[in-house]
């Protein structure tokens, strides 16, 4: 059982994958065009900007369409779904550290504890809400209640300029 899910940015999905989707259509008639006039390195450099382009749209688009949230608290853990790769998990105990740093459209919530694959030793969920920054308000305060309701103090770290 959920008790708070932070859902993506639906607009800014959309926005991303649209401009990757543009990009694609431009990288394409330039590799043609390059590879027309016998560029043939820029037409190789096309390519394989064509390639990576294509990777970041499928991986938005995958969001927008799956419906795939931010991050799930629930009952005894919480679930951090990044963009590539599986959702990683955290039971409420594990949790050593918690911190949150908040701009003006996002919230970026960091996890540390003694499981956390990544070199860094934090799992990060970022919040990221350009169409929808009024909401934010309302998130972090969930969030933040959620993660005291299973004694987890998130601690507000300040930006570094």
């Amino acid at each position: 059982m959920k008790e708070y899910v932070i859902q993506e940015d639906r607009g800014r999905l959309a926005l991303y994958t649209g401009l990757f989707l543009l990009l694609m259509i431009l990288l394409m008639i330039a590799s043609i065009a390059f590879f027309a006039v016998g560029w043939y390195l820029l037409s190789f450099l096309g390519i394989t900007g064509l390639w990576f382009d294509v990777k970041a749209m499928f991986r938005y688009g995958n969001k927008l369409i799956r419906k795939k949230p931010v991050c799930e608290f629930g009952k005894d853990g919480l679930t951090i779904y990044y963009l590539p790769g599986k959702p990683r998990e955290m039971k409420y105990r594990q949790v050593k550290e918690a911190r949150r740093i908040r701009t003006r459209f996002t919230l970026k919530l960091f996890f540390r504890g003694d499981n956390v694959e990544h070199p860094s030793g934090w799992y990060y969920a970022g919040v990221i809400y350009p169409f929808q920054s009024k909401k934010l308000d309302e998130v972090e305060e969930n969030t933040v209640n959620c993660l005291k309701k299973h004694g987890i103090n998130l601690v507000k770290t300040e930006k570094i300029k």
